[in-house]
């Protein structure tokens, strides 16, 4: 009886041990499926008119859209382009993720700057002073010679 007993032990520790299966893992590219939400979004406030001091869809300023998007990751920033700029994590031009904000300065006096959202491929989305969130090339002439940074939260 304890010759079977440990013959079952030792074929159920076998069948324990057998090799694994083929299993296909799929990589989650979170940037992609960061960018599909930010491009969801902002399809959202497509037709949001500029209000300065604004943060809804009936009317907002570049931070304000900015503030309340990034609102939707759970990430909490300050409210005004200025103080945006002065915190969060420095990031270089060259390595600029999903998600990361860009800053440039587009009018005279401290407060003469605008903020946007990096999208990828040299594009980024902002609430333009015309009205409606745009998505723009951050390599055009107007766009890069105004460029000041970019921080990430």
């Amino acid at each position: 009886m304890r010759f079977v007993f440990f013959v079952l032990i030792i074929a159920f520790y076998i069948g324990g041990c057998s090799l694994p299966q083929n299993v296909n893992y799929t990589r989650i590219n979170h940037n992609v499926d960061k960018e599909v939400r930010l491009r969801t979004i902002a399809n959202e406030w497509k037709k949001t008119p500029y209000i300065l001091g604004g943060t809804t869809k009936r009317g907002a300023d570049c931070s304000g859209f900015v503030q309340s998007v990034l609102a939707q990751f759970n990430t909490r920033i300050p409210r005004t382009t200025k103080t945006q700029l002065a915190s969060g994590i420095k990031v270089s031009r060259a390595k600029l993720k999903t998600g990361d904000l860009v800053f440039f300065k587009t009018g005279r006096g401290p407060n003469g700057m605008h903020v946007g959202i990096y999208m990828s491929k040299g594009k980024f989305i902002h609430l333009s002073t015309k009205g409606g969130v745009r998505e723009v090339d951050l390599n055009s002439s107007y766009w890069k010679n105004r460029y000041i940074g970019a921080r990430r939260y």
